[in-house]
């Protein structure tokens, strides 16, 4: 054993190194995005009620990451709070993608039988713990890294399946559980069944054995079940999310407007990760056989899952959010192709010196860029609605921040017959407790449902009308608001869309002074001008027989 000792730190120690990286990365962006409060309001409910609906008595599945919100919701209920949770458990499932993605390289790189190892395997490890997007979703306080772990551990216990077929029931019990954290896992099932069915083909194998009809059984047996539970809980065969993203008679022009959008967002990725520079590796990675054993299955295996994810994020009009978030599930992949085909071309190369100097030049000039994209993506001045409907972290971070701010200022404010009608149905209902469907129907069955997508971007496609959201007597109309300075009340400022519809005689604007608020952050319009002023003034729409009042907070009326 005390020999043993330092092979074994000599093993972990450039591992853990990289795992101190992308914790300090991921602490560079150390916020939870709005979005990640849809699904913590389901996991308080859950831990409060034992109910998973966003209002209580209302069922309607307007998250897609049950695994994630369920986990958080026994969290809550055992005293640890999602908003909270979801950083350090973020934080965990991106190290563990680093310990798979180094394990998985061994595998492919590295005989079962052989007593050597390779430095290679660092080599994965390390570039993801630079990339921006992903430390920045390793916080952001969605499922994405648990997500992504899952997908990167699924395949590496395939692939190790190969010399262990037990394994594959472990596969099939993981990939259960990537299908139950987003619904994208199954279009990583469906490539891992095609991978397997073909090599069975090809090896001229028809009748499946034991161990991958368990895997098949390990599978049905955890997602069977709860799939048969959600769609007789929430009374529809897919999250809700899908149809406000996916459903509906489109106008002229909003499909075109929606593919373009998807591919501004796949430059951008392919543009911020520098995959076109990294081409020569990667093609040689896919190319640059002939392969064998388990490197030709994983190659064999990761080229369709990347084009296909990638194809399917098209599909959907890609993300709202910067960084890369839905396709973070193919980083892995392409990280370890760049370092087989670096290991390949170097082979070439006599000199011993030759591997690990290139190999440090990659993930050194790679770090360069991921660190200028990290602070460019943080940048203050970025702290705004982006053009090209991306936005940026730092506008994430604005935006959340505030919207925290006005629900914990306002949470005592709020009777229990109160209903609201919000943009970003996060952080302001999860701080404010409030009863509230958001105008883009993700937690709304009637809009999503009931309307026509009209807006190509993705999350925010359908916007609801002004019947359908009346038909919730709200009491509170917070989609039309202005965040401003100035004590007095700016006139005509409500620019969202159908704010017009809400009379007059019926409805009155409020004004009320947020503790913590910066309007200025987001460089909004509503925002007043001046320098130094400080826009924490939120206004927006009461109706007049509620009476508002609050104790807590200074209320003006026009």
């Amino acid at each position: 054993m005390v020999r043993a000792m330092p092979d074994r730190l000599q093993r972990w120690w450039p591992l853990a190194a990289c795992a101190a990286v992308l914790v300090w990365h991921s602490l560079r962006f150390d916020f939870v995005t709005d979005d990640a409060y849809v699904s913590f309001v389901y996991s308080r409910n859950l831990a409060e009620h034992g109910s998973l609906t966003f209002n209580l008595g209302d069922p309607v599945e307007g998250y897609t990451s049950f695994l994630w919100t369920f986990v958080l919701g026994l969290l809550d209920f055992a005293g640890w709070r999602p908003e909270h949770a979801a950083r350090v458990l973020g934080t965990l499932f991106g190290i563990g993608t680093l310990v798979v993605a180094f394990r998985l390289t061994e595998r492919l790189l590295v005989k079962p039988d052989e007593d050597r190892r390779t430095a290679w395997a660092y080599v994965p490890p390390a570039l993801l713990a630079c990339s921006s997007g992903f430390a920045c979703w390793s916080s952001g306080g969605l499922e994405t890294a648990m997500f992504t772990f899952l997908v990167l551990a699924s395949i590496d216990t395939y692939v190790a399946a190969r010399w262990s077929p037990r394994l594959l029931r472990r596969a099939g019990v993981l990939l259960a559980l990537a299908a139950m954290t987003r619904p994208e896992g199954l279009l990583v099932v469906g490539v891992i069944g095609l991978h397997r069915l073909a090599g069975n083909l090809i090896g001229k194998r028809i009748k499946p054995t034991a161990d991958e009809l368990l895997c098949l059984l390990a599978f049905l047996a955890l997602w069977a079940p709860w799939f048969a539970w959600r769609w007789s809980y929430y009374g529809h065969a897919f999250p809700n999310t899908y149809y406000v993203k996916a459903t509906g008679k489109t106008s002229p022009g909003y499909d075109q407007a929606l593919r373009d959008h998807a591919w501004r967002y796949l430059w951008q990725w392919a543009t911020q990760v520098k995959v076109l520079w990294a081409a020569p590796l990667w093609l040689t990675a896919l190319f640059g056989g002939p392969w064998r054993g388990a490197r030709a299955a994983f190659v064999a295996l990761a080229a369709p899952l990347i084009v296909l994810y990638l194809g399917y994020t098209v599909s959907v009009g890609g993300d709202f959010m910067g960084l890369h978030r839905f396709i973070l599930p193919v980083f892995p992949l392409i990280a370890i192709l760049v370092v087989l085909g670096l290991e390949r071309l170097t082979g070439f190369a006599p000199p011993r010196w030759v591997a690990p100097a290139a190999a440090a030049i990659v993930v050194v000039a790679f770090g360069i860029t991921q660190a200028r994209l990290t602070d460019a993506s943080l940048h203050p001045a970025r702290g705004k609605l982006a053009p090209d409907k991306v936005d940026t972290p730092a506008f994430l971070i604005a935006y959340t921040e505030n919207r925290a701010a006005i629900g914990r200022a306002m949470e005592p404010c709020f009777r229990d017959d109160d209903f609201s009608i919000v943009g970003g149905a996060g952080a302001q209902p999860y701080f404010g407790r409030m009863r509230a469907v958001d105008v883009y129907g993700l937690v709304s069955d009637k809009v999503a449902h009931q309307m026509a997508p009209t807006y190509a971007r993705p999350g925010h496609n359908k916007w609801g009308s002004h019947a359908i959201l009346a038909s919730y007597e709200p009491t509170f109309v917070f989609v039309c608001y202005f965040i401003h300075s100035k004590a007095e009340t700016p006139k005509g400022r409500f620019s969202q869309q159908g704010c017009d519809a809400w009379p007059a005689a019926d409805w009155e604007r409020v004004t009320v002074q947020v503790p913590g608020l910066d309007g200025k952050r987001e460089e909004r319009d509503e925002a007043s001008a001046g320098k130094d002023a400080v826009a924490d003034r939120y206004t927006f729409l009461v109706r007049k027989d509620r009476a508002f009042a609050c104790p807590s907070l200074s209320v003006t009326r026009p």
